[in-house]
Protein backbone atom coordinates (compact mmCIF):
# COMPACT_ATOMS: atom_id res chain seq x y z
CA UNK A 1 0.00 0.00 0.00
CA UNK A 2 1.45 3.35 -1.02
CA UNK A 3 1.20 6.38 1.27
CA UNK A 4 0.86 9.90 -0.07
CA UNK A 5 3.58 12.35 0.88
CA UNK A 6 3.21 16.10 0.70
CA UNK A 7 6.10 18.47 0.19
CA UNK A 8 6.48 21.17 2.81
CA UNK A 9 8.88 24.00 1.93
CA UNK A 10 9.92 24.38 5.56
CA UNK A 11 10.73 20.79 6.43
CA UNK A 12 10.83 18.76 3.25
CA UNK A 13 8.44 15.81 2.96
CA UNK A 14 5.91 15.16 5.71
CA UNK A 15 3.01 12.83 6.35
CA UNK A 16 0.32 15.25 5.25
CA UNK A 17 -0.84 16.22 8.74
CA UNK A 18 -0.26 19.93 8.15
CA UNK A 19 -2.27 19.74 4.91
CA UNK A 20 -5.11 18.03 6.77
CA UNK A 21 -5.13 20.91 9.25
CA UNK A 22 -5.15 23.40 6.41
CA UNK A 23 -8.09 21.62 4.74
CA UNK A 24 -9.98 21.55 8.05
CA UNK A 25 -9.26 25.24 8.60
CA UNK A 26 -10.44 26.09 5.09
CA UNK A 27 -13.62 24.03 5.52
CA UNK A 28 -14.43 25.60 8.89
CA UNK A 29 -13.76 29.04 7.46
CA UNK A 30 -15.99 28.28 4.45
CA UNK A 31 -18.83 27.21 6.74
CA UNK A 32 -18.46 30.34 8.86
CA UNK A 33 -18.28 32.61 5.80
CA UNK A 34 -21.32 30.91 4.25
CA UNK A 35 -23.33 31.21 7.46
CA UNK A 36 -22.49 34.87 7.95
CA UNK A 37 -23.40 35.65 4.33
CA UNK A 38 -26.72 33.82 4.63
CA UNK A 39 -27.63 35.41 7.94
CA UNK A 40 -26.58 38.96 7.19
CA UNK A 41 -26.89 39.38 3.42
CA UNK A 42 -29.11 36.65 1.96
CA UNK A 43 -30.00 38.74 -1.09
CA UNK A 44 -26.31 38.89 -2.04
CA UNK A 45 -25.72 35.26 -1.10
CA UNK A 46 -28.57 34.02 -3.31
CA UNK A 47 -27.51 36.18 -6.26
CA UNK A 48 -23.96 34.80 -6.16
CA UNK A 49 -23.23 31.74 -8.27
CA UNK A 50 -20.11 30.97 -6.23
CA UNK A 51 -21.70 29.01 -3.40
CA UNK A 52 -24.66 26.92 -4.55
CA UNK A 53 -25.29 23.90 -2.32
CA UNK A 54 -26.21 20.68 -4.08
CA UNK A 55 -27.96 17.85 -2.21
CA UNK A 56 -24.73 16.51 -0.68
CA UNK A 57 -23.32 19.88 0.38
CA UNK A 58 -26.71 21.01 1.64
CA UNK A 59 -27.28 17.87 3.67
CA UNK A 60 -23.84 18.10 5.27
CA UNK A 61 -24.25 21.82 5.98
CA UNK A 62 -27.72 21.26 7.46
CA UNK A 63 -26.47 18.38 9.61
CA UNK A 64 -23.60 20.54 10.89
CA UNK A 65 -26.02 23.35 11.74
CA UNK A 66 -28.24 20.78 13.48
CA UNK A 67 -25.34 19.49 15.59
CA UNK A 68 -24.15 22.99 16.41
CA UNK A 69 -27.68 24.04 17.31
CA UNK A 70 -28.13 20.95 19.50
CA UNK A 71 -24.86 21.60 21.30
CA UNK A 72 -25.76 25.24 21.90
CA UNK A 73 -29.24 24.20 23.03
CA UNK A 74 -27.81 21.77 25.58
CA UNK A 75 -25.21 24.32 26.72
CA UNK A 76 -27.73 27.11 27.33
CA UNK A 77 -30.41 24.79 28.67
CA UNK A 78 -32.81 25.26 25.76
CA UNK A 79 -32.90 21.48 25.19
CA UNK A 80 -34.72 19.34 27.73
CA UNK A 81 -32.05 16.61 27.55
CA UNK A 82 -29.22 16.77 30.02
CA UNK A 83 -26.11 14.79 30.75
CA UNK A 84 -24.01 12.74 28.36
CA UNK A 85 -26.87 10.51 27.16
CA UNK A 86 -29.00 13.56 26.40
CA UNK A 87 -26.14 15.21 24.56
CA UNK A 88 -25.49 12.10 22.46
CA UNK A 89 -29.16 11.67 21.58
CA UNK A 90 -29.55 15.33 20.64
CA UNK A 91 -26.29 15.36 18.66
CA UNK A 92 -27.29 12.21 16.72
CA UNK A 93 -31.03 12.67 16.30
CA UNK A 94 -30.89 16.46 15.77
CA UNK A 95 -28.93 16.37 12.50
CA UNK A 96 -31.08 13.56 11.08
CA UNK A 97 -34.27 15.48 11.82
CA UNK A 98 -32.69 18.65 10.45
CA UNK A 99 -31.76 17.05 7.12
CA UNK A 100 -35.18 15.41 6.76
CA UNK A 101 -36.82 18.74 7.56
CA UNK A 102 -34.74 20.45 4.87
CA UNK A 103 -36.00 17.99 2.24
CA UNK A 104 -39.60 18.55 3.38
CA UNK A 105 -39.23 22.35 3.48
CA UNK A 106 -37.62 22.27 0.03
CA UNK A 107 -40.74 20.53 -1.27
CA UNK A 108 -42.97 23.14 0.37
CA UNK A 109 -40.86 26.02 -0.95
CA UNK A 110 -40.77 24.46 -4.43
CA UNK A 111 -44.54 23.95 -4.54
CA UNK A 112 -45.23 27.45 -3.23
CA UNK A 113 -42.80 29.09 -5.66
CA UNK A 114 -44.18 27.15 -8.63
CA UNK A 115 -47.70 28.21 -7.62
CA UNK A 116 -46.49 31.83 -7.52
CA UNK A 117 -44.93 31.56 -10.99
CA UNK A 118 -41.36 30.79 -9.95
CA UNK A 119 -38.92 29.31 -12.44
CA UNK A 120 -36.58 27.29 -10.22
CA UNK A 121 -36.49 23.56 -9.65
CA UNK A 122 -36.48 21.37 -6.54
CA UNK A 123 -32.67 21.61 -6.27
CA UNK A 124 -32.97 25.41 -6.06
CA UNK A 125 -35.55 25.04 -3.31
CA UNK A 126 -33.28 22.60 -1.50
CA UNK A 127 -30.47 25.16 -1.68
CA UNK A 128 -32.77 27.77 -0.11
CA UNK A 129 -34.00 25.41 2.63
CA UNK A 130 -30.47 24.19 3.43
CA UNK A 131 -29.23 27.77 3.56
CA UNK A 132 -31.98 28.68 6.01
CA UNK A 133 -30.56 26.17 8.51
CA UNK A 134 -27.86 28.75 9.25
CA UNK A 135 -30.38 30.19 11.71
CA UNK A 136 -30.50 27.03 13.88
CA UNK A 137 -27.57 27.90 16.19
CA UNK A 138 -28.85 31.48 16.52
CA UNK A 139 -32.40 30.23 17.16
CA UNK A 140 -31.14 28.12 20.06
CA UNK A 141 -29.85 31.30 21.66
CA UNK A 142 -33.22 32.94 20.94
CA UNK A 143 -35.22 29.96 22.25
CA UNK A 144 -37.42 31.83 24.77
CA UNK A 145 -40.80 32.44 23.12
CA UNK A 146 -40.60 36.22 22.49
CA UNK A 147 -37.20 35.77 20.87
CA UNK A 148 -38.47 32.77 18.88
CA UNK A 149 -40.55 35.25 16.90
CA UNK A 150 -37.34 37.05 15.91
CA UNK A 151 -35.74 33.84 14.64
CA UNK A 152 -38.88 32.89 12.67
CA UNK A 153 -38.94 36.36 11.09
CA UNK A 154 -35.25 35.97 10.27
CA UNK A 155 -35.89 32.63 8.54
CA UNK A 156 -38.80 34.20 6.62
CA UNK A 157 -36.43 36.95 5.43
CA UNK A 158 -33.77 34.44 4.31
CA UNK A 159 -36.22 32.16 2.49
CA UNK A 160 -38.10 35.03 0.86
CA UNK A 161 -34.80 36.42 -0.50
CA UNK A 162 -34.05 32.96 -1.91
CA UNK A 163 -37.48 32.70 -3.52
CA UNK A 164 -37.10 36.17 -5.04
CA UNK A 165 -33.54 35.80 -6.32
CA UNK A 166 -33.37 32.10 -7.22
CA UNK A 167 -36.94 31.24 -8.21
CA UNK A 168 -37.56 34.73 -9.63
CA UNK A 169 -40.88 35.08 -7.77
CA UNK A 170 -42.21 38.65 -7.59
CA UNK A 171 -41.10 40.18 -4.26
CA UNK A 172 -44.59 41.04 -2.96
CA UNK A 173 -45.94 37.57 -3.74
CA UNK A 174 -42.96 35.76 -2.22
CA UNK A 175 -42.94 37.86 0.93
CA UNK A 176 -46.72 37.55 1.46
CA UNK A 177 -46.97 33.81 0.80
CA UNK A 178 -43.92 32.99 2.90
CA UNK A 179 -45.18 35.28 5.68
CA UNK A 180 -48.36 33.18 5.82
CA UNK A 181 -46.28 29.97 5.82
CA UNK A 182 -43.90 31.08 8.55
CA UNK A 183 -46.70 32.74 10.50
CA UNK A 184 -48.45 29.37 10.53
CA UNK A 185 -45.27 27.61 11.61
CA UNK A 186 -44.80 30.17 14.38
CA UNK A 187 -48.37 29.58 15.53
CA UNK A 188 -47.69 25.84 15.62
CA UNK A 189 -44.52 26.46 17.66
CA UNK A 190 -46.48 28.59 20.14
CA UNK A 191 -49.18 25.93 20.47
CA UNK A 192 -46.56 23.18 20.78
CA UNK A 193 -44.90 24.97 23.70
Amino acid sequence: MESTKYFDNNSGYNSGISNQREVLTVNVRTIIDRSVAILLQPQLYFTSDDDVMDFGDGAVYSALMGVLGALIGVAVGAQAHSGLSGLVSVAVIGPIITVLSVFIMAGIIYTLCRYLGGRGDYADSFHIAASATAIIPVAQLLAPLPLLLISMAWVWWIVSRGAIHIHKVQPGKAESALAVLYGGLTLLAVIWN
